[in-house]
């Protein structure tokens, strides 16, 4: 049973419901004292203040006694009908001390008066109010009230009345305001477990929310309902799980990009291998000799280039993805004039014409050797698919704070189901060509995107294909 009752005491529903009712108990409880001491203090000032009129009414009654108009049994009887009830007890004391009636209920008994109270009354002629307590019948209001004359004091009233009619009242509303606390609190309970499952329901939500993440966060999202609190810890899941989707889009993306790596890695490499290791044991074993030889040569030597310009092009790829370092002020010319000055072997070779387009020369910020490695992997794939001698064109324009260098080939163009990913590795538009390995572009975007600029790749509709670069323009800021 205290797992249950531990699980039941940690929710959070259960600590606010008891939070809520601790908290309203205390402050009923204090509200409960302070009123009932209060009430029971007004009561008894009352019945004291009450003691207090009585008493000057049997004080002015007690005047025609001391001056002759009215005789003892006549000023007994209007004492007992100005006391008005039976419960008080009355004494009438000359100016000496001696008590010359009494009155009221027996049960009362004689509180004794102390010589001050005496004193202040018969002598001083003041009123007195004082609490006495009786062993027998418990506190009592005492009040004294002088008989005068002119000029003189003739004696006092002296009026007891126990406090049990006050404390009784005061008991009985206490009962009533404890009964009316209980049932507050029992209202506060049950309005507290209203709120508390109000509040804890959007987070149940989310907890259930939560735990659906071992299916796949993919799907998972919260929503954000309940308190102010509630939808920002909801929003910050939903912006928490985004980004986990895309971590794990990412990390299943690189395992691909890995395993394609491994893949095109291995069949590249296979085949030169095979090639080169079928020349040699040819050569090894004196099958070919002379011309033969030398041509055999010739291809293991050629296979080794290739070899050679796959593993450049992955190391280039690691090593522009690990940072290309501070970027420098650079001219849009003399990025694309060193990189027709490093093609012009392989532009001879293949037979194609460049035509630049220039624009006004601006300023770009980047580092020169991996802006013309991009640019040259751009213009390496356009002459790869443009037909021999065929010409490629490229043109600049400078906008207020951007650059665009136009490259258009007059190749067939790229296949419509490659074009949204030509430009991820091992990409090729015809699986079939030796000499294409799909990483010059990928090199080209991660450059790009290093210099904050992007890399776009569209099919004209007249023919061929036009990549457009662009970088922005550096600021004379």
């Amino acid at each position: 049973m205290r797992g249950p009752l531990k699980t039941w005491w940690g929710r959070l529903s259960t600590r606010l419901v008891f939070s809520h009712v601790l908290v309203a108990s205390v402050v009923l409880g204090l509200a409960l004292g302070i009123s009932g001491v209060a009430f029971r203090q007004y009561l008894v000032r009352s019945q004291v203040q009450g003691l207090v009129l009585r008493g000057t009414e049997i004080s002015r009654v007690m005047q025609g006694y001391y001056s002759g108009s009215l005789y003892g049994p006549e000023a007994t009887y209007l004492i007992q009908v100005l006391q008005r009830t039976l419960k008080d007890r009355v004494y009438v004391l000359n100016n000496v001390g001696t008590i010359l009636f009494e009155t009221g209920s027996e049960k009362v008994p004689a509180a004794p008066w102390s010589r001050s109270q005496l004193y202040t009354v018969l002598v001083k002629g003041q009123i007195v109010r004082s609490i006495s307590r009786s062993p027998k019948a418990g506190p009592e209001a005492v009040v004294g009230v002088p008989v005068t004359g002119p000029g003189q004091v003739y004696g006092g009233v002296f009026l007891e009345s126990p406090l049990s009619i006050s404390n009784a009242t005061a008991n009985s509303l206490t009962l009533l305001l404890l009964l009316a606390e209980l049932v507050a609190i029992g209202l506060v309970g049950m309005l507290a477990y209203g709120i508390s499952r109000r509040l804890s329901k959007p987070l149940e939500s989310l907890r259930k929310t939560v735990a659906q993440m071992e299916g796949g966060v993919a799907v998972v999202r919260a929503v954000p309902e309940g308190p102010q609190e509630v939808k920002e810890l909801a929003h910050e899941f939903n912006q928490l799980a985004d980004r986990i989707d895309l971590q794990v889009h990412q990390l299943t993306r690189e395992s691909e990009i890995r395993e394609a790596l491994l893949s095109h890695v291995a069949h590249d490499l296979r085949t030169p291998l095979t090639s080169i290791r079928g020349f040699l044991e040819a050569i090894r074993d004196h099958v070919v000799e002379g011309p033969e030889m030398d041509r055999a040569v010739e291809i293991a030597y050629l296979e080794t280039m290739r070899i050679k310009r796959l593993v450049d092009r992955l190391l280039a790829t690691t090593r522009i993805q690990t940072g290309i370092g501070p970027l420098a002020s650079l001219s849009v010319d003399k990025w694309i004039g060193t990189t027709l000055d490093r093609m012009e072997p392989l532009i001879q070779k293949t037979g194609h014409q460049i035509y630049w387009e220039r624009q006004d020369d601006v300023m770009v910020a980047g580092v020169l050797d991996h802006l013309v490695e991009a640019l040259m992997n751009v213009l390496d794939n356009a002459m790869k698919w443009s037909p021999p001698g065929a010409p490629i064109r490229i043109r600049t324009e400078v906008h207020p704070d951007r650059v665009r260098v136009f490259i258009r080939d007059q190749g067939p163009g790229i296949p419509p189901e490659i074009l949204p990913h030509v430009l991820e590795r091992f990409v090729t538009g015809d699986q079939a060509r030796s000499d294409s390995n799909g990483l010059g572009l990928a090199i080209v975007q991660e450059v790009m995107a290093q210099h904050h600029g992007t890399i776009h790749l569209e099919n004209l509709e007249s023919g061929g294909t036009v990549a457009i670069l662009e970088l922005p323009i550096l600021s004379d800021n």
